[in-house]
Formats: structure tokens, C-alpha cells, sequence
């Protein structure tokens, strides 16, 4: 009789995003004031319990989803005028909640975080979508994040050459 293996442990990573996700929540709800309480956020074994958590979270998962979070949440200005011009049909306040902090989140690394390949950056977030968000959300994180990372890719491509560029001496 053989036993089934254990499903495989998620990545830190991604357990820092999804802890991440939460704390962008909390901060879209009650602003700049819950950055006071976001250590004690991170650290509630309740939020590991609502994310099907067992026991204590590594420290490193705390660590990276506090710098997710904070980052996210202090580009989320920058972050929001991106996104509104990608979700043109919709307002970003009648966005989804939780829709709007994956693409917050997706959006901050691919700006700030430069070492996660986007292709990475864009199908977690999809994860995210798929396990928090509606029935859409997943197409819909999908679409607007990789918009945003042709964009992103775009703006960074050296400008094209006319062949008229003469140097200095002629």
C-alpha cells in the first residue's frame, strides 16, 4: 500500500506575496496609518490560518512580504497612474480590491525589482488572482500586467537610430 506524497510546500516567495497581498489590503482600507500596525500584521499566526498556513511563518517570508508591502504600498501612487491608463473602461476605485493590490504588487516589482524576471513576476500575481480574486481576475491581472510590462520594456529600449547621427566632427 503506497502513501500519497505531501503536496509540495509553497515557495517563500510566494507565501511572502500572499502575505504581501494582505497588507496591501489592509493599507487600501485604512491608509498610511496601518504601516503602525503592519510588524504586528505579518506576525499574526490568524493571517497564516486564513491563508491555510500551519505554525509559525519563516522569518524571511515576514522579511520579503514587509518589503513588498511597504514598497508596494509606497509606489502606490506611481503604481495607480500606470494602471489607470490600462484599465480604461473602469475607474481604479471600482476596481476589485483584491485586483487592484495584485496589480499593485505585480506592478511594484516589475519597476523595483528588477532581479525577478517579469514572466515570473506576471504569472504569480495570476496565481494570486486565481486563488483570491473572481472568476475574471486571473485574465484580467493577466492583461493589465503584461500591458504595463510592454510598457515598462518600451520606455527602457534605447531610442532608435535614424542613421542621421553624424559624431562631432562632421
Amino acid at each position: 500500500m503506497s502513501e500519497t506524497p505531501a503536496a509540495p510546500a509553497v515557495a517563500k516567495r510566494t507565501r511572502a506575496r500572499m502575505l504581501a497581498l494582505q497588507a496591501l489590503c489592509a493599507f487600501d482600507v485604512q491608509g498610511d496609518a496601518f504601516a503602525a500596525a503592519l510588524g504586528e500584521f505579518l506576525n499574526d499566526p490568524v493571517n497564516f490560518v486564513d491563508l491555510g498556513w500551519r505554525g509559525r511563518c519563516e522569518p524571511e517570508v515576514v522579511s520579503l512580504a514587509r518589503e513588498f508591502a511597504e514598497g508596494a504600498w509606497a509606489h502606490h501612487a506611481q503604481c495607480d497612474a500606470l494602471i489607470s491608463r490600462h484599465v480604461t473602461d473602469w475607474s481604479l476605485e471600482r476596481l476589485q480590491p483584491v485586483d487592484r493590490n495584485i496589480i499593485r504588487l505585480g506592478l511594484y516589482e516589475l519597476l523595483e525589482m528588477p532581479g525577478t524576471p517579469p514572466a515570473v513576476v506576471i504569472n504569480e500575481a495570476v496565481e494570486l488572482a486565481r486563488i483570491f480574486g473572481g472568476t475574471d481576475s486571473p485574465a484580467f491581472v493577466n492583461g493589465v500586467l503584461d500591458g504595463l510590462r510592454r510598457e515598462i520594456l518600451a520606455a527602457s529600449a534605447p531610442p532608435a537610430s535614424t542613421g542621421r547621427e553624424t559624431d562631432a566632427t562632421g
